[in-house]
């Protein structure tokens, strides 16, 4: 049986009892449930009934498609209005562009729910204020295929997400990270939107540097970061925080370095960061973007951020080969 059916039966139930309210920031971990990655290398299918029966779900519109967006909401720092939003990296491996089929890595499992609020409550303790873990489309509890990753259609549906979510909860905007393919959505989202304070972009495919193809139709079409450039230098209250590994496996430092070139060109600020990723690939960078973000809501200087993820690379530095972490989430 689908998670979602199972799970929403008992959630009618629980909700009843508790009198609970949709728009609550309460965390919902007493309720966690898995995600079966068979459901996700399928694409994931759910009505407008099963969607509003889930804690912390939207159901937006984009581009004449629906989808039930799900997010994880914590307090653990703190609340406020100006919640920061994560958008996690790819999942379920390599796509066979010829069986349109995932190759899903042996490590790749089942995704837990509660996994993904612990994730929000350290964005939440590092911000001191409400954090919200985004699902993507496809992965982690929404709705959807991930096979769309990367395209426009994904960026507006969560783009789309973000307006229903700042509606619900009556939020003032949002503070953003992403790591990999969710900051490649972030970065394409600070060109949509007016209401982001600090936008962290970590090991991001910013700048694709290939020819588009004209021939997809609209939704299809790959998201290209630098085309938000001239909404981003218009914003002057927005604040750009690039995080690069140089030696990164996964995507290159001109992706990133492109990105930042054109913006400065532009006539925009960013700043851009170089840190050593723990993980084999050099990719994984989501504990200094989390840093990056806690000094840019607190005004840090540039100097003063640079000075503290600096200290990451003397603690993993520090640690003993066989302790070092061997992987974070692409």
């Amino acid at each position: 049986m689908p998670f979602w059916i199972g799970f929403s039966r008992n959630l009618r139930a629980a909700l009843a009892a508790a009198g609970a309210m949709a728009g609550t920031l309460a965390p919902f971990a007493a309720f966690a449930d898995v995600i079966r990655l068979s459901d996700m290398l399928r694409g994931i299918a759910v009505t407008q009934a099963q969607c509003a029966a889930i804690h912390q779900t939207v159901w937006v519109e984009a581009m004449e498609q629906e989808f039930c967006i799900r997010y994880y909401v914590s307090t653990a720092g703190g609340q406020n209005e100006r919640p920061t939003v994560f958008l996690q990296g790819d999942k379920l491996g390599r796509l066979n562009t010829q069986s349109r089929a995932f190759e899903p890595p042996p490590e790749e499992k089942d995704t837990r729910t509660d996994d993904l609020v612990k994730m929000a409550d350290g964005f939440s303790k590092a911000a001191r204020g409400t954090a919200i873990y985004l699902a993507r489309p496809g992965i982690d509890g929404s709705a959807g295929d991930h096979r769309i990753r990367h395209s426009l259609l994904e960026l507006a549906a969560m783009n789309a997400a973000l307006d229903a979510i700042k509606a619900r909860h009556g939020f003032a905007g949002f503070h953003l990270v992403g790591q990999s393919g969710g900051a490649t959505l972030a970065g394409a989202l600070i060109g949509l939107r007016d209401d982001v304070g600090c936008a962290v972009l970590g090991s991001g495919m910013l700048a694709p540097m290939q020819l588009k193809r004209s021939t997809l139709q609209l939704s299809r079409q790959m998201i290209d970061a630098t085309e938000a450039i001239p909404a981003i230098v218009r914003n002057g209250a927005l604040r750009v925080l690039v995080v690069t590994d140089r030696e990164d496996k996964k995507v290159s430092l001109a992706h990133q370095a492109v990105f930042v070139e054109e913006l400065r060109k532009a006539g925009g600020t960013v700043e851009h960061y170089f840190v050593e990723a723990p993980d084999p690939n050099r990719h994984g960078v989501v504990a200094h973007a989390r840093l990056a973000l806690a000094g840019c809501i607190r005004g840090a200087s540039e100097a003063a951020i640079s000075e503290r993820l600096a200290k990451i690379r003397q603690q993993v530095a520090a640690r003993p080969a066989q302790t070092r972490q061997a992987k974070e989430d692409d």
